[in-house]
């Protein structure tokens, strides 16, 4: 979760007065700034491209009003970084913001009335959807000994040479050339890499690239936020969902690749959690997700694929819909403790998915159930 000041953190539990807006930044770097009036951030762990924003804005002078092609607000470059927050007093720069991420413009449009300014529609995703219609020209080789962070930045700067990086450091290596097509998903190989790394990998609110491990089930830190119910609560609705579908209880991992000389290697990782409801030896039985992976070459990297895959996974089956006053600074897999009695909650949930609306004073989080494994 993004870090805000305390101050900021007391007055969203509050009433108070929003801030936000878009800006615009043009491909000469030139940054020009509209309020926003509606529209929101949509974010999903589990989908390719993480972030979504959908927004309107007012143009007060009209300069900026799309004509033709290749205008600040036409979907050929330009990108937009959305803000919200907290305007603490009437002082000119009494105010906090925080991020909502980075995005390419990719469909705008206008519409007007006799009644005031031109209305502008935009719609874009981060740059992770960049990064993938950006396919290979031509056969793309990794080849032997590369070492797979180097491999997926060397990737990534394809498309945005001057990206910037929040990663681990790994010593996984590739013990064969990685082939890939031309025409093929660049964002699909660097996803690859990234799970081979025990790593998830998207595009953070200030538009660096993220490779980073999820949180470790048995050692999950402190929530970010806590909704519990009483007088000042921020949980406005809570729903709860019992669903099997898609649920795993165990990862299986083989590590395989045509032109080394090693042989295939297994690692696995289960729910051995005897007081789960999705324990391996209970009454759902064994549900494993396969996975075949070419950088695995040993039992013990196999394994390690396992276990983080499985804390991406692990209590899907255990889901919570909430509506509360929003809190713009969470990114999925934060943490957070829910506890309503009515409905027999009270536990650990990591964020799987959220909105941030620019103007309204609820989102909507859902949430996923997190439990150790011993």
């Amino acid at each position: 979760m993004g870090r805000q000041s305390d101050r900021f953190y007391r007055s969203i539990r509050e009433s108070h007065q929003i801030i936000s807006w878009i800006d615009a930044i043009t491909p000469d770097q030139e940054v020009i700034r509209l309020p926003a009036i509606d529209g929101q951030v949509d974010v999903d762990r589990s989908a390719a491209v993480r972030r979504k924003l959908s927004c309107q804005c007012i143009d007060p002078t009209g300069l900026l009003t799309p004509r033709a092609n290749g205008e600040v607000l036409t979907p050929y470059g330009t990108e937009l970084r959305a803000y919200r927050g907290v305007r603490y007093s009437s002082a000119e720069d009494d105010w906090e913001v925080c991020p909502l991420g980075v995005f390419r413009l990719s469909k705008s449009s206008i519409s007007e009335s006799n009644t005031g300014s031109p209305i502008i529609q935009l719609e874009a995703y981060d740059r992770a959807r960049s990064v993938a219609r950006d396919k290979f020209k031509t056969p793309y080789t990794i080849t032997t000994g590369t070492n797979a962070m180097t491999a997926l930045k060397t990737i990534i700067k394809m498309t945005f040479p001057d990206c910037q990086f929040d990663t681990i450091t790994s010593t996984v290596t590739t013990t064969a050339p990685l082939l890939y097509e031309a025409g093929s998903d660049p964002w699909e190989a660097v996803y690859a890499l990234a799970r081979s790394m025990g790593c998830e990998v998207f595009f953070d609110v200030e538009g660096r690239l993220a490779v980073l491990p999820p949180h470790d089930p048995n050692a999950l830190p402190s929530p970010d936020f806590t909704y519990v119910e009483g007088q000042g609560s921020t949980m406005l609705e809570l729903g709860k969902e019992f669903n099997d579908e898609g649920v795993y209880n165990g990862v299986i991992v083989v590590g395989e690749s045509v032109g080394d000389q090693l042989p295939p290697v297994r690692g696995e990782a289960w729910d051995e959690n005897p007081t789960s409801p999705t324990y391996r030896l209970g009454p759902y039985g064994e549900v494993p997700l396969f996975i075949t992976d070419n950088l695995a070459k040993t039992e013990e990297q196999a394994t390690a694929i396992a276990k983080a895959q499985l804390a991406l996974v692990l209590g899907a089956a255990s889901k919570l819909a909430i509506t509360c006053t929003v809190n713009a600074t969470y990114e999925c897999g934060d943490i957070v403790r829910v506890k309503r009695a009515k409905s027999k909650v009270d536990g650990l949930y990591s964020v799987e998915a959220f909105s941030v609306p620019l103007r309204g004073m609820t989102q909507a989080l859902t949430l996923r159930e997190q439990r150790p494994t011993p």
